[in-house]
């Protein structure tokens, strides 16, 4: 049995109010979520089935609080990796890695342009890192996040710490395009309508690809 609380409804509201809250099977509502429906006159609903359909509860309504579901989920991940990007950037300053540190920095705040885009509903900034453009970052990135792979040989290497920082970071922002795509899939044209946000947070990770390399002793990647 699942409870919804007070606090994950305004959540849910805060990101985008309804009118109309449908309860699935095998949910129930604290006393406090249910004060906080009527205080805001929402209509309370409940999912049931009988001789195997739904009841005709709208299904507009359903499908309105399901996507608001997924957007506040996208964006509580999203949340989560901008705190890891200071976190480690804090963590590379303090180990004495201070030019590391502020290309993570630098490389948060494009993921916090990513993150902008998205709540105000507009298209993120063109990417520039390095001095490189998008085209210039994805042309040096390319086929180089199959060749990092990242396991325990490297955490026994001198700067192993830092190598696994940027894969751990790599790897969360790999939760973003299909949290992306579960928000703003386009059913009827089967595609997703804020591919921009993809494309940029796929850059990110080639940044950070590229920073994993160099922190491997790849040459070829140095500035």
């Amino acid at each position: 049995m699942k409870f919804i609380t007070e606090m994950e409804l305004r959540d849910l509201y805060k990101t985008e109010p309804f009118t109309h809250y449908v309860l699935e099977l095998d949910t129930k509502i604290t006393p406090g979520a249910r004060q906080f429906l009527t205080d805001r006159r929402v209509t309370l609903g409940q999912t049931q089935c009988s001789e195997g359909k739904k009841s005709n509860i709208d299904e507009s309504n359903q499908v309105q609080v399901r996507e608001t579901w997924c957007t506040l989920r996208l964006r509580r991940r999203m949340d989560c990796i901008e705190s890891l990007f200071l976190l480690i950037a804090a963590e590379l300053l303090h180990s004495g890695d201070s030019d590391l540190s502020e290309e993570v920095m630098a490389l948060g705040k494009c993921f916090k342009n990513v993150q902008n885009a998205e709540r105000e509903k507009i298209a993120p900034d063109n990417l520039q890192f390095w001095g490189w453009s998008e085209e210039e970052i994805k042309k040096r990135s390319d086929d180089l996040e199959k060749s990092v792979e990242i396991n325990e040989f490297h955490v026994r290497l001198e700067n192993g710490k830092e190598i696994v920082q940027l894969n751990h970071l790599r790897a969360s922002l790999l939760e973003v395009e299909p949290a992306l795509l579960e928000a703003f899939w386009n059913e009827e044209k089967q595609a997703c309508s804020r591919q921009d946000l993809i494309d940029t947070v796929n850059l990110i990770i080639n940044i950070l690809c590229i920073m994993m390399w160099k922190c491997l002793g790849g040459q070829k990647w140095k500035r």
